[in-house]
């Protein structure tokens, strides 16, 4: 069919007929593209119907398409008028399609140039691969040169080795991140994207507080956020391991200054280097263990996390675990080291990752004793890494001043619908409901090209002489990587077993268990070392399964499916914060400036309002603050040195150098007859200083005593 096909169009009179029509075809496909014809045509067809078109940007759209269409019909006739020659149909198709590119972008400027490129770029390949297939005997020469090259790389030690592998996949993860946030946020001096509140604007205040306050021993303690006490700054969320660095640094730095940019495309060149390295120890040759980073690199569990509760983001800390418990050693020396400086590492980005550590920790060591049989080697290697922990914990302050366990133990848990309940994350699986709002912590989607994967990978389980799983069996593995999943499985479903809606058991706990569980409430964290155990598992039984040519097509496959999943929601992840925002403080006024000048303390009498405007106010002017929104604190002791402040203003005492802030107009009310506080209304919000200040109004509260 294909050669008699081939013959008609090798006759004389239809090439010369396919010529004309083909050079009809340009000519109505430029006419059309001119918007001033558009308009033509549109008016005419109006004159016609004698009537108004609707939606007449549709008609435009339509037009263009038929222009669209002219286009690809000349392309595809002069292909085939033209094709006998290789070089020369090469040429050609590069030609046509910069003819087509620039008279697209002349004629028809309001058109986005993925519009432009989408729909001729897909049939200009079609027609590249036909070509290929029809001048193959061309290629022959072109595909042992391919061949004998991809073998000289396979057999290079230089792009086989690990250095080379972690570089090419850090820097996939830093493009990905550039790709997905911009690099607005990479600027350290723009800071208003730090600003549009919730966790994300704690993080960066309670930096700027740190950067403030002066050194305390232990390191990490600031006394400004909730004067009078001391905090440490683990409770905000500020990454101590770059606070720390930074205010050592801070009198060469700007006075606008952040990391979190910085601390995000870190996260992602750690997590696409070490991801790359974990497939690699698996099994996987270097192009796997590239393609393999980028599955890692689309980890919902970790976007889910960045720039939201960003120190969450580090999931480097579960890397390094999962390839320090690969590593075949007994070097007690070496193995305390390691763990130790884990241990370290996590307290100083984020607590929530000790326990994991430890219990990674735990079950290499476990499985080290049945292997060597040393109990003494693992007993002291538990207890210097427990020493190292208490000691980093001590020294940055973890046990100033918070009352860690507050309660909320069974809510933010993990459902049994969570690998493969998308939450608003999968353009193809639809959501699930839950039984909790707050579930959403235990958010572990594995995304659809990894749940394929599982889903052959569970069906192999149930097949007789399973090669691949007797691996696992003749290493003693099962006992290990089990022990490991359902730890943290447990842990992260906390008493409370859930299934969609519904709450399917719920256990009682001992007090002084639910205490220390309640220090790591939201438990549904505890599923992120699952997710990355789940993903490596199915690389690894790829690569048992199939050669490795096989295996990368596979892998390549299972990477397009990933990302056209996710993409919309990476996408709109991304879209927040790659324009450049301009942060309005909800205290506009000019006095707000003068009086923060006169005073060094602002104290909420209630509870706190516009509190990143405050909160940014104070950092600005070096002033102190009474209470602020904390990841960790101790609520008694902040209500108390409130009542005690507001019995003292009752009766008529207060502090010159403190600006008083009251909730509403009602909370004025228990003192107004007898205290020495002036009263101001700025920017709606009611002040109380001891000075009458003249620059500014006084605010009548007659009404208020009537009443």
């Amino acid at each position: 069919m294909l050669a008699k096909l081939c013959e008609f169009l090798e006759l004389k009179k239809i090439k010369y007929a396919l010529l004309f029509l083909s050079i009809l075809g340009f000519i109505a496909c430029i006419i059309l593209m001119q918007a001033q014809i558009i308009d033509y045509i549109i008016n005419i067809v109006e004159t016609i119907l004698n009537r108004n078109l609707n939606s007449l940007d549709k008609w435009k759209d339509y037009l263009f398409g038929t222009g669209y269409a002219f286009t690809v019909f000349c392309v595809i006739i002069w292909y085939f008028y033209i094709r006998k020659n290789f070089l020369s149909s090469s040429v050609f198709l590069l030609i046509i399609f910069c003819v087509y590119l620039s008279t697209c972008i002349i004629f028809t400027a309001n058109f986005s140039s993925p519009d432009r490129l989408r729909f001729p770029l897909l049939i200009i390949f079609a027609l590249i691969c036909v070509h290929f297939y029809i001048f193959r005997q061309y290629l022959n020469s072109l595909t042992q040169k391919i061949k004998h090259t991809y073998n000289f790389l396979c057999q290079c030690r230089i792009l086989n080795s690990s250095v080379f592998i972690f570089i090419c996949s850090g820097l996939l993860g830093a493009l990905f991140f550039i790709i997905i946030f911009g690099t607005a946020i990479l600027d350290f001096t723009y800071t208003d994207w730090l600003m549009s509140g919730g966790d994300l604007s704690q993080h960066y205040l309670g930096w700027r507080f740190f950067r403030n306050s002066p050194w305390y021993f232990p390191l990490g303690l600031m006394d400004n956020i909730v004067h009078p006490f001391k905090i440490s700054m683990i409770y905000t969320d500020s990454i101590p391991l770059f606070a720390v660095f930074f205010k050592l640094i801070s009198p060469v730095l700007p006075e606008q200054f952040q990391y979190f940019g910085l601390f995000g495309i870190i996260c992602f060149i750690l997590q696409g280097g070490l991801g790359a390295l974990i497939v690699r120890k698996t099994g996987g040759n270097t192009v796997c263990s590239i393609i393999g980073s980028m599955f890692f690199l689309l980890s919902t569990i970790m976007v889910w996390r960045i720039y939201g509760h960003t120190s969450l983001a580090a999931h480097f800390i579960i890397f390094l675990c999962i390839l320090l418990c690969l590593e075949a050693t007994s070097n007690l020396g070496k193995q305390i080291v390691l763990w130790s400086c884990l241990l370290v590492l996590s307290v100083m980005i984020h607590l929530y990752f000790v326990p994991m550590v430890m219990i990674f920790m735990f079950f290499k060591l476990l499985h080290e004793y049945f292997l060597y049989k040393k109990m003494k080697n693992q007993l002291i290697s538990i207890g210097l890494c427990f020493i190292v922990l208490i000691g980093t914990m001590f020294s940055i302050g973890a046990f100033h001043f918070v009352n860690t366990a507050d309660g909320g133990l069974g809510y933010a848990t993990m459902n049994l619908n969570a690998f493969i309940n998308p939450i608003g994350m999968s353009r193809f699986i639809n959501d699930m409901p839950l039984a909790d709002h707050f579930q959403y912590e235990g958010n572990s989607y594995l995304g659809l090209g990894i749940i394929i994967v599982v889903i052959g990978v569970i069906f192999q389980l149930f097949q007789k002489n399973n090669i691949s799983f007797q691996i696992i069996k003749k290493h003693k593995l099962t006992p290990y990587i089990f022990g490991i999943v359902i730890s943290f499985l447990l842990f992260s479903l906390s008493p409370s077993i859930t299934l969609n809606q519904y709450r399917l058991i719920t256990y009682p706990v001992l007090y002084p268990i639910e205490y220390l569980w309640s220090i790591f409430r939201s438990t549904g964290r505890f599923t992120w070392p699952i997710v990355y155990i789940i993903m490596i598992i199915c690389f690894w039984w790829i690569t048992k399964q199939f050669s490795k040519k096989l295996t990368i097509i596979i892998l390549s496959v299972l990477l397009i499916i990933q990302w056209v999943d996710l993409k919309p929601y990476f996408i709109a992840k991304g879209n927040i914060f790659k324009s450049r925002v301009a942060w309005q403080t909800e205290l506009p006024s000019a006095e707000w400036m003068n009086l923060a000048k006169d005073y060094k303390s602002i104290f909420f009498i209630d509870s706190y309002i516009k509190l990143n405007s405050f909160l940014d106010l104070a950092a600005n002017y070096k002033m102190t603050v009474n209470d602020a929104y904390l990841a960790r604190t101790n609520s008694r002791l902040t209500d108390e040195t409130k009542t005690r402040v507001l019995s003292d203003l009752i009766n008529g005492e207060s502090r010159d150098d403190t600006i008083y802030v009251f909730m509403n107009e009602s909370s004025l009310a228990p003192f107004m007859l007898d205290t020495v506080l002036h009263f101001y209304y700025i920017d709606n919000v009611v002040i109380g200083v001891n000075t009458q200040e003249t620059y500014l109004e006084e605010y009548s509260y007659l009404p208020l005593i009537l009443h």
